[in-house]
């Protein structure tokens, strides 16, 4: 059986995605997360943006992550971090 994550005769492929959310409940703070697996040294890669504006954003944090699982939990608290 073949790995999934790689194809035959070239390396593993490492997900790279960017997700927008908005903080609830009001979406007052809008974020966008480019989320690079396997970068830096860490599992999960995480570069987080906050919006100022339109087509206007600034770095927020950027944060290494081991597990899917911290990952969602992480996205989640973001979300989450309305004032």
């Amino acid at each position: 059986m073949s790995n999934p994550t790689q194809l035959e005769g070239e390396r593993a492929m490492s997900l790279s995605f960017t997700i927008t959310l908005q903080t609830k409940p009001t979406g007052q703070t809008e974020f966008d997360l480019e989320i690079t697996e396997n970068y830096e040294g860490d599992k999960w890669h995480v570069a987080v943006y906050v919006r100022l504006a339109e087509n206007n954003y600034e770095h927020w944090e950027t944060v290494g992550l081991d597990t899917q699982a911290e990952l969602f939990n992480y996205i989640r608290k973001l979300q989450n971090s309305e004032d």
